[in-house]
């Protein structure tokens, strides 16, 4: 008992300290997860055996885990998200796309793996998916354009979920006999009782999440007890049809609009991310390494067939759409698998192993092998085809403003001038389309701080300015974004002289006591004139410099400088800047 205790204690504190070292270098959470469960797993150095500590519990544990994770992606599969511009190039990557993945995936791991076909076709299914877990990160290094950052965040939000479908459909013809028989009354039977139990458990969740008698924790409690109990409730319905209840559930919530789903957003932010950490060291620990090994030179030639046939041919599904050939030959380098590949893989694998079906135990080595090789290969070989493109640092850092007054908008759209994207966010009609008339695109609607998920509109945000009307709102949605992002990235409008601070924020306030706030917006508002210098240029005498664009060096993003008291805006020979000329004479 006291090794099962250290063992679960140890592979929780090491997916935790893992997770944070990846969020420090930067990279996939999934690389430190990977070394860190091999390094303590079975193959290493035998700290953690999942069989061992877990027994026959091993492999419903993860399928629950699974369930609960798909139920999180399928969130994001909303029918307004294909936004920007993107839907094309999107719809069929994730239509034609996969299945050109799948069917070449299938045939070169039947072919050269010596995979029994059932097998070959199931583990085809569970490696469509990508995943902006490993996408994101790797993208955040290069920071090509907004186009096509936002073509390959997408799909990697809708291809998680979607191939997981397809992956757990492939897997209920499993349910039924050994060897694995296609019977179409059995993917339809599975499909359909995992749906209905999934619009059941949806339909339960709107009185829950309506009510004003719970709080926003008690909510987030009652979502994961719908998630497992709609889980297990299709399982005993029809073996194996509860990974389709939790999508279902997942997808018909996400796409309703009677109640508000941002309340599960610690669901999603705090939960699933622990989970996925967990799991993933428990998976890793549990793969024989040696196995992997044993797929010696032909599992290297299905990597190279995934990089360099199946990505490559699922974007020719492009052509014809307006993108460059650098962009499209892009889109063909970037397709690493990732944790829901590793998460479906093991659950199915541990599942069939135990069925003794032909074949079986090569789910979990083949799959790992295809997550390490496309993960490190697409980390390190395409910011390098990027800048060969000509895309990598072209990733513009993006400056949302919280209140849209005149002088703002001045600043705004001199920004977007300088090299910055400008976002607005406004409750006012009227300064809505004094924003659309500056050439700043604005919305409106809840804005949650905490929902930092892909699909977020404030995920691709690199500086904050909170310049509302309202000193009260700017004081504590300062304060909490400044807990929540970088501190020296969140400003706000400097209180009213007889005005008592509500809060002790972080955030920086804008300009300087010595230039008289109230006469720079007075400038900016009727419209004295601003203008953009280069990172070389002399700032000209009596000019104010107001907002500096800093490029991007090395791993660090291009960030966005408003002059502050403290922190005045200077120039350092690298950054453009914007200032407000000096009074005419």
């Amino acid at each position: 008992m006291d090794d099962v205790l250290l063992g679960l204690s140890l592979v929780v504190v090491l997916s935790v300290l893992a997770r944070l070292s990846a969020t420090w270098m930067r990279v996939p959470p999934i690389v430190p997860l990977l070394v860190v469960g091999v390094v303590v797993g079975v193959s290493g150095l035998d700290l953690v055996d999942p069989t061992e500590m877990l027994g026959p519990a091993l492999s419903p544990a993860v399928q629950i885990a699974v369930g609960i994770i798909l139920f999180e992606g399928a969130l994001g599969l909303k029918r307004e998200e294909l936004a920007f511009g993107v839907r094309g190039a999107v719809i069929r990557l994730i239509t034609i796309g996969v299945i050109i993945t799948w069917f070449i995936a299938t045939v070169s791991i039947a072919l050269l793996l010596d995979v029994p076909h059932p097998i070959a076709i199931l583990i085809g299914a569970t490696v469509i998916v990508s995943g902006p877990t490993v996408v994101l990160p790797i993208l955040d290094f290069i920071g090509p354009t907004q186009k096509v950052r936002r073509v390959l965040k997408w799909e990697g939000i809708l291809i998680d979920p979607i191939g997981a479908i397809i992956a757990v459909v492939v897997f209920g013809s499993f349910t039924n006999g050994v060897g694995g028989r296609f019977e179409l009354t059995e993917l339809l039977a599975s499909l359909g009782v995992g749906s209905a139990v999934g619009l059941v458990g949806a339909l339960l969740m709107f009185p829950i999440l309506g009510t004003k008698r719970l709080a926003g924790r008690d909510k987030v409690a009652a979502t994961l007890m719908v998630v497992v109990a709609s889980f297990a409730a299709s399982n005993s319905i029809y073996d194996d049809s509860g990974l389709v209840a939790t999508i279902a559930m997942g997808i018909v919530l996400a796409n309703q609009h009677r109640v508000r789903i941002e309340q599960v957003a610690e669901f999603k932010e705090t939960l699933v991310p622990i989970l996925v950490g967990i799991l993933f060291v428990l998976l890793a620990a549990n793969v024989d390494v040696d196995q992997v090994f044993d797929l010696g030179w032909k599992g290297l030639v299905v990597i190279g067939i995934l990089i360099f046939v199946a990505r490559p041919l699922a974007a020719l599904t492009l052509a014809g759409l307006p993108f460059t050939w650098q962009e499209k030959a892009f889109f063909g380098s970037m397709a690493p698998r990732g944790i829901v590949a590793a998460s479906t893989a093991s659950a199915f694998g541990l599942e069939l192993t135990e069925q003794k079906v032909p074949g079986a135990e090569m789910i979990i080595p083949v799959t790992f092998m295809i997550i390490v090789g496309t993960v490190f290969y697409y980390a390190l070989v395409t910011p390098w085809l990027a800048k060969v493109l000509g895309l990598a640092g072209e990733h513009r850092p993006t400056l949302l403003f919280v209140g849209a007054p005149k002088w703002a908008l001045t600043v705004g759209q001199g920004l977007t001038n300088a090299g910055a994207d400008v976002m607005v966010w406004t409750e006012s009609t009227e300064e809505a389309r004094a924003a659309n008339d500056h050439g700043l695109p604005s919305f409106g609607g809840p804005l949650d701080p905490e929902d930092k998920s892909a699909d977020s509109l404030l995920e691709d945000v690199s500086a904050f300015a909170v310049v509302s009307e309202d000193d009260s709102l700017n004081q504590l949605l300062s304060f909490q974004l400044a807990e929540l992002y970088e501190a020296n990235q969140v400003y706000r409008r400097r209180s009213p002289s007889d005005r008592a601070p509500i809060v002790d924020s972080q955030a920086l306030e804008l300009f300087h006591d010595g230039d008289a706030e109230s006469e720079v917006e007075r400038r900016l508002a009727a419209g004295d004139p601003v203008s953009v210098i280069g990172p070389l240029a002399q700032v000209p005498e009596g000019a104010i410099p107001l907002a500096a664009v800093i490029p991007r060096a090395g791993t660090m993003p291009a960030k966005i400088h408003l002059t502050t008291e403290d922190m005045p805006v200077k120039p350092d020979g690298r950054s453009t800047l914007l200032v407000l000329d000096a009074p005419a004479a």
